[in-house]
């Protein structure tokens, strides 16, 4: 592209009047108002050299990042749908950042960039690198765990079922949590630890009969409170996995146990205000809720 250019017979005459103004007294009304334009174009120039430095050095960093794991900007939103975190640098770091970043972890500010985690220091990397993929015997214990479907609540009930801990997961979409555990290639070695509540934790008296019901299956031993909401949704982000919650549910793969409160999938928290006198009974899939009353009631 042609960079822009001054008229030649402009700036004959620009380079003419600043030929003359050594004759002018120095203290020439002329001279101060060519003084005050140089200074303002200088002032651009400085500027605009400023602004391209800063460009070159955040397009050489943001390529760094991008080479990592959790900075790619083709990482989606939900790995949990099977496409696994993948860095393209060639070695254990993606490279140095010309302006330093604060880490996420300890907050002092580093340059050299892990190759899987871009917002880590080499040293908080090197750490959560070892705890990513840590075991440990969970046999016979009780785990759980609130907002459990999807993203980081899904890898948590992964590890803990997979390390043999029995596993209670909340989320208002149960029957979304079900296709997504029950499809997975392990499945059938930790199905029948998994259970899955579908249950709207904005309603204090379901979240009161849900502790209730895990009391009575004896001590908790883990308890993870992953669930929460901070990023505000359009009205109709949900519509979709609203809609699925209605649908049938695979008949030719194993399922794991799910139980669920009434009116979990609504939109706004205003939408059971109505419910909130009535004391909430969990039921399971396929039961009706004044079956599941009646059997409350008796027990």
């Amino acid at each position: 592209m042609d960079q822009p250019r001054i008229d030649p017979a402009e700036l004959a005459i620009t380079l003419k009047v600043l030929e003359e103004l050594p004759q002018l007294p120095p203290e020439h009304e002329d001279i101060r108002t060519v003084k005050r334009a140089a200074s303002y174009m200088y002032k651009m120039i400085k500027k605009a050299r400023r602004a391209e430095i800063r460009r070159t050095r955040q397009e050489h960093d943001q390529r760094i990042i991008e080479q990592t794991a959790t900075g790619s900007a083709l990482r989606i939103d939900d790995e949990t749908a099977g496409i696994p975190l993948v860095s393209t640098a060639s070695g254990a770091f993606a490279g140095e950042l010309i302006t330093a970043r604060g880490c996420y972890i300890c907050k002092q500010d580093f340059t050299l960039v892990d190759a899987f985690y871009h917002w880590l220091c080499p040293g908080c990397a090197s750490m959560s690198h070892k705890k990513r993929d840590q075991r440990t015997d969970l046999t016979g214990r009780r785990a759980l765990l609130t907002g459990g479907r999807a993203k980081i609540g899904m890898y948590i009930a992964l590890r803990l079922l997979r390390d043999g801990a029995h596993t209670t997961i909340t989320t208002r979409f149960p029957h979304d949590a079900i296709r997504r555990f029950s499809t997975l290639p392990d499945a059938p070695d930790w199905l029948d630890r998994l259970k899955i509540v579908g249950i709207d934790l904005r309603d204090p008296t379901q979240v009161i009969a849900l502790a209730d019901d895990v009391a009575a299956d004896g001590p908790l031993d883990i308890l993870i409170n992953n669930a929460c909401q901070t990023v505000r949704r359009t009205p109709g982000a949900y519509s979709a996995l609203v809609e699925m919650e209605s649908a049938p549910l695979p008949t030719n793969i194993a399922l794991p146990e799910m139980v669920s409160f009434d009116r979990i999938s609504e939109a706004h928290p205003a939408a059971i205000a109505g419910a909130l006198s009535a004391e909430p009974v969990a039921h399971h899939d396929g039961e009706s809720p004044e079956a599941a009353r009646l059997t409350h009631t008796a027990a």
